[in-house]
């Protein structure tokens, strides 16, 4: 009986040899002409004492070429309006992919930005209360604080058997509250804050940082019609003042050209108050501190969605009320939750929270705003993003994560950085925590000192190869604590 030949072993195919980046001839700041290869989907840690080039090697040469060439994509257009970026001081990178920084910035510059819009974990929630909440009030944006109710009517003309109209109409559900416009907060502005009363607006009345009458503002201004700009605004009718106050967006032409025309209030709760306010400029945070008052929305109650978001429940509790739960709370609700049709989107909730809970944020809640983060507790809840995001083969960089992190907390941070490679991404992470460089599969040492005397890739290799390499890093990881004993 003849037997089958075994089948040779097919040949690799090209598209899986790309498995490095590569540098070649890095020269950004302080780095002397350096070479090194990255695997892709792999953890590698930079260190080396600082100003070694640890920083200019990973950020200023990997991430900016990265981003160099992803925003050569966009259109000419696009381009005018990102930041020009010039090529890092390199002689060849190759196997670059999308590089993410996650770092230790702040999070939300808008006010309606929070713990659970950051994360998705909100919209999965919408989601299911579209389908599980009692009384049933619509889809998904019902429940979204960021989406207003609209409704409409009007007539529809059909250019067919001799025409014929009709009348159509049409309806939105959201769920934002039409108080407080889902920011969960009203404001009381201090009109003396705004304006001196006893000038004109030629004599400089306004005392709003930045409403400057130079330019095309005063302009507007000036050449509205609406008041006379010569006038002490004390003097100004009911009538005038409320259209440089109140007057919402008007188109105008003046001296030839349209403009838009917006009051100062309205101005100014599009330009400041929109936005975080702890992420504005000190002099501006100043100027907002001392002339608007912010109260909780009697409404709403500060859970920003309006009554009909409010009134849909499941198991007695409402979105907002699940949202204002503590994260570890709210998880154990979830996880009591049984519904065969919503079993994936409940799978990805629990995922999501116990994310929260592994990685030390379960005393958070959904609803808390994002802009009052730190630094560490931001860096964490981006990470917890990324990793219910559904792209692979990205490289994601991390400048010193364990930065103001407990002992305790530095293990649950580490597991997070595993999960990222695991999920097939490359995971480069600057760091100098021995917890963190112990489970790098990878590791390139900078050195030997800093400034002009590092600057160079003193060791690459594993952690067992660093702690035998005799570099100052290798000779830290490999130092043991000795106890002294006193003759008795």
């Amino acid at each position: 009986m003849s037997r089958a030949k075994t089948a040779a072993s097919p040949r690799p195919h090209p598209a899986d040899g790309h498995d490095l980046i590569r540098v070649q001839g890095a020269r950004e700041n302080n780095l002397q002409n350096i070479t090194v290869e990255l695997p892709k989907r792999r953890l590698t840690v930079f260190t080396g004492v600082s100003g070694s080039g640890k920083s200019s090697l990973v950020f200023g040469t990997i991430a900016a070429e990265s981003q160099r060439l992803i925003n050569e994509t966009y259109s000419a257009f696009l381009q005018g309006f990102m930041p020009t970026l010039a090529r890092p001081e390199v002689d060849l990178l190759e196997g670059l992919t999308t590089a993410i920084i996650v770092d230790q910035e702040r999070m939300g510059a808008n006010a309606r930005s929070t713990v659970g819009t950051a994360t998705d974990a909100s919209a999965v929630l919408r989601v299911l209360f579209s389908r599980l909440g009692q009384p049933h009030i619509g889809p998904p944006n019902a429940f979204s604080f960021n989406i207003a109710s609209a409704r409409g009517v009007g007539t529809i003309a059909t250019d067919k058997g001799g025409g014929k109209s009709e009348q159509r109409s049409f309806a939105v559900a959201g769920g934002m509250c039409p108080r407080c416009e889902g920011r969960g907060s009203i404001d009381d502005i201090d009109l003396t804050a705004l304006y001196d009363d006893r000038k004109s607006i030629n004599e400089g009345a306004l005392t709003i940082p930045g409403y400057s009458l130079e330019g095309w503002y005063g302009r507007i201004l000036r050449g509205c019609g609406w008041f006379d700009p010569d006038k002490p605004i004390k003097k100004f009718t009911k009538k005038e003042l409320d259209a440089l106050l109140h007057k919402e967006a008007t188109k105008i032409k003046i001296d030839g050209v349209n403009l838009t025309y917006l009051g100062l209030i309205p101005q100014l709760r599009k330009s400041l108050l929109a936005k975080d306010i702890d992420s504005l400029q000190p002099h501006l945070q100043a100027f907002v501190e001392r002339a608007v008052t912010f109260t909780a929305c009697p409404d709403c109650g500060g859970s920003r969605l309006n009554e009909a978001a409010r009134s849909s429940k499941i198991a007695g509790l409402s979105i907002a009320d699940a949202c204002a739960m503590q994260i570890t709370d709210l998880a154990a609700w979830v996880r009591g939750l049984e519904a065969p049709s919503v079993a994936p989107l409940l799978g990805s909730l629990r995922h999501t929270l116990d994310a929260f809970v592994e990685i030390g944020l379960g005393y958070l809640s959904l609803d808390r705003p994002s802009g009052t983060l730190s630094g560490g507790e931001a860096q964490r809840t981006k990470m917890i993003r990324h990793l219910g995001s559904s792209l692979t083969e990205v490289t994601y960089i991390f400048d010193e994560p364990t930065t103001g992190l407990h002992p305790h907390d530095i293990q649950r941070m580490n597991d997070l950085l595993r999960r990222l490679r695991d999920k097939g991404n490359t995971v480069l992470v600057v760091e100098h925590k021995p917890e963190v460089i112990a489970i790098a599969d990878h590791i390139v040492d900078l050195g030997p000192r800093a400034g002009t005397a590092g600057g160079q890739v003193v060791f690459e290799g594993t952690v067992e190869g660093l702690r035998a390499s005799g570099t100052l890093t290798g000779r830290h990881l490999s130092d043991r604590a000795a106890l002294r004993c006193r003759p008795v």
